[in-house]
């Protein structure tokens, strides 16, 4: 956030305006997403804005529906794209209290069930590490993950044959009305990379907590379960290259990467966006790409994938 410099609201803009009166906190205009995406490309946001607490978020929430504002929460940036035409709205950042983690429960004996109460603006790898300091296991499967813990949950994120869905006890939203409220899981219907109600939708809200159900492990067992899934991953996917993680979903009975490599896209590029040589569901910014240029060969990778097998893939990564 040093980097960027608070800038005075668009002549005309009536909607600008109103949020630089109500909103107390720093608002960045005309952001470039690409510093707050890990494809590191990315149009412009007309507004950024970091809360910190639940009733600013609240307040927030209910004037943005009041005055017709789109919005969009990120995390960590691992599973968007901003297009290059930008974002007509507010991106909103949780920041604050919202990283927080909390135990709920006093820590039990092998065997028992711990709660754990985690901010949605918590990072992946701090909960991993938080939790493997603490003997707690559960959790071990999302090591190497980028993202935050809202993400991971809104996505239903998983790894190694585990999903966070398993894990969660309630979930704690905002709405677009600006009202909280505590879902137990009962209520909530985790299926492949996406959660929802049993009765509605959570698309126009934001998820701000999450309580974990973990269990007592040993710190050697959770660092080498770590250590085992990390090395899985080094093996496997092209670490360190600016990607969005995993770019399609699996269809049902089938891996994305497989149909992939199978029509001979490994190393397909559009400009410097590439599909990766090593995994061939990572698309890869090689240097200089531009969003039109992961989109356009996101749509060449669907469209020959069909040709070759009949099968349209769905995107992981949302394009906002």
């Amino acid at each position: 956030m040093d980097s960027l410099r608070k800038k005075r609201y668009a002549p005309g803009s009536a909607w600008r305006q109103n949020l630089s009166r109500f909103w107390s906190g720093a608002i960045y205009w005309d952001v470039d997403m690409a510093e707050y995406c890990t494809f590191k490309v990315g149009g412009k946001a007309e507004a950024l804005v970091v809360a910190t607490g639940r009733t600013e978020l609240e307040s927030l929430m209910h004037w943005l529906r009041e005055n017709g504002v789109s919005w969009q929460v990120i995390g960590r940036g691992s599973n968007i794209l901003v297009q290059s035409a930008g974002f007509n709205g507010v991106i909103i950042i949780l920041g604050g209290r919202f990283g927080a983690i909390d135990p709920v429960d006093d820590p039990g004996t092998e065997g028992q069930e711990v709660k754990v109460r985690v901010g949605a603006g918590c990072s992946v790898a701090h909960l991993v590490g938080w939790c493997a300091r603490r003997h707690l296991r559960g959790i071990e499967f999302l090591v190497g993950i980028p993202g935050s813990i809202g993400g991971v949950v809104c996505m239903n994120a998983g790894a190694w044959g585990s999903e966070i869905g398993e894990r969660v006890v309630t979930v704690t939203c905002i709405g677009q009305e600006g009202v909280t409220r505590t879902l137990a899981r009962e209520q909530l219907d985790f299926s492949y990379r996406r959660l929802q109600l049993n009765k509605g939708s959570l698309a126009d809200s934001i998820i701000v907590e999450v309580v974990l159900r973990l269990h007592p492990g040993t710190g050697e067992e959770i660092r080498a379960q770590c250590r085992e899934y990390m090395n899985r991953r080094r093996a496997k996917q092209p670490m360190g290259a600016a990607s969005a993680g995993s770019f399609f979903k699996n269809p049902s009975g089938d891996s994305a990467g497989r149909l992939i490599d199978a029509a001979g896209l490994k190393g397909l590029r559009r400009g410097d966006a590439m599909v990766s040589s090593r995994h061939a569901n990572f698309i890869v910014n090689t240097g200089q790409a531009t969003a039109d240029d992961i989109v356009a060969l996101m749509k060449e990778v669907q469209q020959k994938v069909y040709l070759h097998s009949g099968v349209m893939l769905e995107p992981e990564v949302h394009l906002l």
